[in-house]
């Protein structure tokens, strides 16, 4: 990635527009709020009672923390009183896991899950005690003893060795921690104080040698944070040595969740420019420090899994929780706001309010918000976007003769979107396929949307010249 795009103030202002991540594709606004719990249940049939299963992801969510962090967008409930996390696991997690297990007794078999993913919300919450009912649970729904990776995301503050060993010894072999910044002055700001040295004190060499993966969060936009603040949070990660980096994006959406403008109390958030020039700084130390990029915000060591399958099997992609190796094609959400991609077929959400979710459950009901059935033309924008997002190019060939189609013809209005792009130096197009230049890169996710046509908005701003 490249720092000169920082000299042209200009091309950052024209391309400064809106672009979804594309989690998933089609975003979730254009799903259907008609597509209920008999919608799933029917979509899970269909996928799952086919005679060939294909490997998938479980994820439960936990939907609590003790303390409000002033930059998070995750659904999460605020509270100190532990019997709602109890409630929640016993009484609520617990019965959707029996409702989806008599769901896949109705195909006839029992799902092949290699994966399964704790998030939050403050995972780490949950007591040996419920962890262990919710473990269990989840035991009769799959085969515990395929289960690849299991992965718990942690909070640093709440979480000791003890609790770690705990994990371990029930077959969690991964960890994810929410890191965002390690200087003081912002942690103040977001209301999240936490050293480094918390997490070497976690990460001992026992830890370490029981868990193959150690994964840190990073985000970009937060108050105070600078270039030189940024590097040295980079520089103080490589030396604690995650196995995968997810440097992101703040997005602030006071709009949706209030609280986000406690983070402009004493100053405000670094621009676009600005945050540009974070990005930046942040790669350069990132990739310095021995990672290699994964995806457009990812990075791993090369002897991660996520690196190999980049560099050699060609098959990582990206999910809610972040890239993966491609070796399971879909996932299971359970919990508030679980959401789940049905095969290739289908994507479906639970409600992200806790009330309508457990009135769902109280009912007997899979507590589903909204859904969405992908058409041809969905699967194939899909695999474009999702390629330049992860790959920073597109093979025509590729594309075509996986799914029969005319490169050129089928998207020959996306092509044409992309000329200015090629004007002002972010794309190249070459025979047979099209690449993203250093300065390109960080426009990833808004040259893929070129491929999007759910997209109603403009690409750029037009009255800006480069």
């Amino acid at each position: 990635m490249s720092k000169e795009i920082l000299e042209n103030i200009n091309l950052l202002k024209k391309y400064d527009v809106h672009s979804w991540d594309y989690t998933e594709y089609p975003h979730k606004e254009v799903w259907s709020k008609e597509k209920k719990g008999k919608a799933f249940r029917e979509a899970i049939i269909d996928v799952y009672s086919k005679s060939k299963l294909a490997p998938s992801m479980l994820y439960l969510h936990i939907p609590f923390c003790e303390q409000l962090c002033y930059f998070c967008i995750c659904s999460k409930e605020i509270t100190k009183d532990y019997s709602r996390v109890h409630d929640y696991a016993r009484n609520y997690l617990i019965k959707e896991i029996d409702m989806m297990r008599e769901v896949f007794k109705e195909c006839g078999t029992t799902p092949n899950f290699n994966e399964i993913y704790i998030g939050g919300g403050t995972p780490n919450y949950l007591n040996k005690e419920d962890f262990d009912a919710v473990l269990e649970k989840i035991g009769t729904l799959i085969d515990l003893k395929k289960i690849k990776q299991f992965t718990v995301e942690s909070d640093p503050r709440r979480v000791d060795i003890d609790k770690l060993n705990f994990y371990h010894s029930r077959g969690v072999n991964k960890l994810s921690f929410g890191v965002q910044d390690f200087d003081p002055k912002v942690q103040k700001e977001i209301n999240r104080i936490q050293s480094p040295k918390l997490l070497k004190d976690l990460l001992v060499p026992d830890i370490r040698q029981k868990f193959k993966s150690i994964n840190f969060d990073i985000l970009i936009g937060l108050p105070g944070q600078t270039k030189k603040t940024m590097r040295s949070t980079i520089e103080k990660v490589v030396e604690l040595k995650p196995d995968r980096i997810q440097f992101a994006y703040c997005h602030f959406r006071p709009v949706h969740r209030k609280y986000m403008v406690l983070m402009e109390r004493n100053q405000r958030l670094p621009d676009f420019y600005e945050q540009k020039s974070i990005f930046a700084e942040g790669v350069e130390a990132i990739l310095e420090g021995g990672y290699i990029r994964t995806g457009f915000e990812h990075f791993a060591t090369p002897e991660d899994p996520t690196t190999k399958a980049l560099s050699k099997k060609g098959t990582i992609h990206y999910n809610c929780v972040g890239s993966v190796t491609g070796d399971y094609t879909g996932l299971i959400g359970l919990g508030s706001s679980g959401y789940s991609s049905v095969g290739e077929d289908y994507y479906f959400q639970n409600f992200y309010e806790q009330n309508l979710y457990r009135q769902s459950i109280d009912k007997g009901e899979l507590p589903v918000l909204r859904g969405y059935k992908l058409t041809r033309q969905d699967k194939i924008c899909r695999d474009v976007i999702n390629t330049i997002r992860t790959y920073f190019q597109i093979s025509y060939q590729d594309i075509e003769k996986k799914y029969e189609i005319n490169f050129h013809e089928y998207f020959k209005k996306s092509l044409k979107s992309l000329d200015e792009f090629a004007l002002d130096g972010l794309v190249i197009k070459e025979e047979g396929r099209i690449r993203l230049t250093p300065n390109g890169e960080h426009f990833s996710t808004l040259i893929a949307s070129a491929f999007d046509p759910h997209r109603k908005i403009p690409l750029y701003n037009p009255d800006i010249r480069v």
